[in-house]
């Protein structure tokens, strides 16, 4: 067969093919020899009387006389029935085609299903890939949109006529940290921008201070670093600040409890 041609030439060509055929035979030979079961003791009896029977037949048919089948069957004689020392067993014995022909499509499954293995987790591995590149995009789309909407927030204020720019420097605990304060004197609305500060501890938490009268009042809470925040409104104050307090803050009663971080006049 041009089938079996074409798989005996593979195995010669690939000797890992060819050992991994060998394996596959040793186990079905194995398999054969350890499932082999012995017949019934009563077969050769039932065999013995299906061969006569079917001497009786021909016999009947060439001569059309019964005399012969009674010495057919009385030759069936007890010893050749007797069955207890006499066991026949089956062994399978395929065929050397057969046997390549099996072990190489055996081997040939195990490649298959092995590489769909690597496919499937190959593709599955991409799949999750690019659900993080998605979500990352994503990311990154609504940071775009936050940070364009702060800009343009920060423009009209900056636009708005009666906006003072108060810059925050910093101080000794942090002499790199900054931020920016807009104070519209006529609305009298005050927001926080560009903070550069250190991340606040677990507990802490920033807040930002009018001086007013020489004294700091509470100017709210920050919440983040980066947005621009609007704050509490004043109608008047000659510097502003930012301390690193507990969480919750502290009250204009008892002041800064915390170090001072960045601080400007206007």
């Amino acid at each position: 067969m041009e089938e079996t041609a074409e798989v005996e030439k593979n195995i010669a060509q690939h000797p890992e093919i060819r050992a991994e055929i060998f394996l596959i035979e040793e186990a079905l030979e194995s398999y054969a020899l350890e499932f082999a079961h012995e017949p019934p003791a009563e077969l050769k009896i039932r065999i013995m009387n299906a061969l006569a029977k079917e001497q009786l037949s021909v016999t009947s048919e060439q001569k059309g006389s019964g005399s012969f089948v009674t010495d057919s069957i009385s030759q069936v004689s007890d010893d050749e029935l007797n069955t207890e020392d006499k066991v026949l067993e089956f062994r399978p014995q395929p065929s050397a085609t057969r046997t390549w022909v099996a072990a190489a499509s055996w081997a040939l499954l195990i490649l298959s299903v092995g590489a769909n293995i690597i496919f499937f987790n190959r593709w599955k591995g991409s799949e999750e890939k690019l659900a993080i590149a998605e979500s990352q995009n994503l990311k990154i789309v609504q940071n775009e949109e936050i940070l364009k909407a702060n800009y343009e927030q920060e423009l009209n204020i900056l636009q708005s006529p009666g906006v003072k720019v108060i810059a925050l420097s910093g101080q000794p605990v942090a002499p790199n940290s900054k931020a920016l304060v807009y104070w519209d004197t006529n609305s009298e609305s005050v927001y926080v921008s560009s903070m550069k500060l250190p991340e606040a501890p677990s507990g802490k938490q920033y807040q930002l201070w009018a001086i007013v009268d020489g004294k700091p009042v509470d100017a709210g809470l920050i919440s983040g670093n980066t947005q621009m925040l609007k704050m509490k409104s004043f109608g008047k104050a000659v510097a502003f600040a930012i301390s690193l307090e507990e969480t919750g803050g502290s009250t204009t009663e008892v002041g800064p409890k915390g170090q001072i971080y960045v601080m400007g006049n206007v």
